[in-house]
C-alpha cells in the first residue's frame, strides 16, 4: 500500500496532531519558564520563613500592647467598648521591628485626628454615604496640610470613615461614641511607650538581613561558575533569576537597616551601636554596587557560553567570588573581623591580573575586565577603602591615592579598618 493510500490518512492526521500538541506544550513550558519559577519560589519561601521568624516577637509585643490598651480604657477609664484603643495600638506597632518613634507618633496622630473628625461629623450631620465621603475629603485634606507622610493621611481618612460608618443608634445608646477619641489616644500612647521601652535588638536584625543578602549573592556566583564550567545556558538563566530575587532581598534589607538607624539616632541609650549600624549601611551600599556589576558579569558570561563553550578557568574565579561572599556573610552574622574573607578577596584580585587575559579571546578578556570591578567591590566589603582596594588589584598603580570628594561607601570601614597594605604587581 503506497503512502498516498487513503488508508494511511488517519495515521498521518494523528501523527500531525501529536506533533502539534507537543510543539504547543513545549512553547507553553518555555513561556511559563517553570524552572525559573521554581527557583524563585524556593528563594521567596526561604525569605518568607525568615520574615516569619523575625515577626514572631514584634507581633507578640503588638498583641500585648493591644491588650494593655483595651484593659486600660475598659477598666480604668470605664469605656464599655474600647474598640479603637487596641486598633490604634496594633496599627502603630505593626508586625515588624521597623518601628521608629516618629512613625508611631505620626500614625497615632493620624488615627486620632480621623476619629475626632469622624465624631464631629457623626454628631452634627449624622451617618450616611455623603457624610462618609465628606469625612474622608476633609480628613485627607487636613492630613496633607499637617504632615507629608502617606501613613498619616491614610490613617486619618480610614478612621474618619470607620467612625462615621459605625454611627448607628446602638453605638450611640451604649455611649461608645464620645469615648472613641480618647480610646485612639490611649492606643497611640501605649504603642509609643512600647516602642521606646522595647526597641528590640536594633543590631541583630539588620545583621541577619545583610548576611542573608550576601549569602544569596554568593549563590548567584555559584550558578555562574557552574554555567561557565559546563557551558550550561539553563544554569545561566538560573543565575539571572537568582539576581532578580537578590534585588528584592536588598530592598527588604535597606528597609530594616533604615528602621534600626532611625531608632539608634533617636534613642540615646542605643548610641553605642552607631558604628555597627553605619558599617551595615556601608555594606548595603557596596552590595548594591556589586549587584549591578554582577549583572554585567552575567551578560558577558552569556556571550562566553554561546560562542566559546566551557571556560573552567573563569568558572573557578566565580567559585572564588562565591567563597569570599560566603565568608563575608559569616563575618556579618557573627560580627567578627573579616580576615578570611579579605584573604580570599585578595586572591580574587590577583587572579584578575592583566596578564591573565587571553589576547586571542576578547570575550574572556571583556569578562575578566568586569571581574576586576567585582574584585574591588569584594575588597571594599571586607573594610578597605576604594583607594586601598586598588592597590591589591594588579595593573592599577603602586601609589595610595586620596580623594577629597570621597563617595559614600568608598571610605575605609570605621569598624574593621584596614591592614598593612602590600602592592600587588
Amino acid at each position: 500500500m503506497s503512502e498516498s493510500d487513503p488508508g494511511n490518512a488517519p495515521h498521518r492526521r494523528a501523527a500531525s496532531l501529536a506533533a502539534n500538541v507537543g510543539s504547543i506544550a513545549e512553547d507553553a513550558w518555555s513561556r511559563l519558564d517553570f524552572r525559573r519559577r521554581l527557583l524563585l519560589t524556593g528563594l521567596y519561601l526561604r525569605q518568607g520563613l525568615r520574615r516569619m521568624r523575625g515577626s514572631l516577637v514584634p507581633v507578640l509585643i503588638a498583641s500585648v500592647a493591644a491588650f494593655a490598651a483595651f484593659t486600660f480604657s475598659h477598666n480604668v477609664l470605664g469605656h464599655p467598648t474600647p474598640f479603637f484603643a487596641p486598633v490604634a495600638a496594633w496599627i502603630c506597632l505593626g508586625f515588624t521591628y521597623n518601628r521608629v518613634p516618629r512613625k508611631v507618633v505620626e500614625i497615632g496622630a493620624g488615627a486620632t485626628i480621623g476619629v475626632g473628625l469622624g465624631e464631629v461629623i457623626l454628631y452634627t450631620l449624622g451617618a450616611g454615604g455623603w457624610q462618609l465621603a465628606l469625612g474622608l475629603l476633609i480628613a485627607g485634606l487636613i492630613a496633607r496640610v499637617l504632615d507629608r507622610g502617606d501613613l498619616f493621611t491614610i490613617q486619618s481618612g480610614v478612621n474618619a470613615m470607620v467612625v462615621i460608618g459605625m454611627g448607628t443608634m446602638l453605638s450611640q445608646m451604649t455611649g461608645a461614641g464620645p469615648s472613641r477619641l480618647l480610646d485612639a489616644v490611649v492606643g497611640a500612647v501605649i504603642a509609643l511607650l512600647f516602642t521606646v521601652l522595647l526597641p528590640g535588638d536594633v543590631l541583630n536584625r539588620p545583621q541577619r538581613y545583610v548576611s542573608n543578602l550576601l549569602t544569596e549573592l554568593s549563590t548567584a556566583f555559584t550558578m555562574l561558575g557552574q554555567a561557565l564550567r559546563e557551558a550550561n545556558r539553563e544554569r545561566l538563566r538560573d543565575a539571572y533569576a537568582q539576581l532578580r530575587g537578590v534585588e528584592r532581598i536588598l530592598a527588604d534589607a535597606e528597609t530594616v537597616w533604615k528602621s534600626s538607624a532611625n531608632v539608634v539616632r533617636l534613642n540615646p541609650t542605643l548610641r553605642r551601636h552607631r558604628p555597627q549600624i553605619d558599617e551595615l549601611g556601608r555594606q548595603l551600599e557596596l552590595t548594591t554596587r556589586a549587584l549591578h556589576t554582577v549583572e554585567q558579569v552575567a551578560r558577558q558570561s552569556r556571550g562566553v557560553v554561546d560562542e566559546l563553550g566551557p571556560e573552567p578557568q573563569v568558572a573557578t574565579l566565580m567559585d572564588d567570588c562565591a567563597a569570599t561572599l560566603h565568608a563575608l556573610a559569616g563575618t556579618v552574622r557573627h560580627w567578627q573581623p573579616p580576615f578570611r574573607a579579605r584573604a580570599s578577596a585578595k586572591d580574587v584580585a590577583a587572579d584578575c591580573a592583566p596578564d591573565r587575559v587571553h589576547e586571542d579571546n576578547w570575550r574572556v578578556g571583556a569578562l575578566l575586565s568586569v571581574m576586576r570591578s567585582v574584585a574591588i567591590d569584594l575588597l571594599q566589603l571586607t573594610g578597605l577603602s576604594r583607594a586601598q582596594a586598588r592597590l591589591y588589584l594588579p595593573g592599577t598603580g603602586t601609589e595610595l591615592r586620596t580623594y577629597d570628594d570621597v563617595v559614600a561607601g568608598d571610605e575605609a570601614s570605621a569598624v574593621w579598618g584596614s591592614d598593612n597594605l602590600t602592592v600587588q604587581g
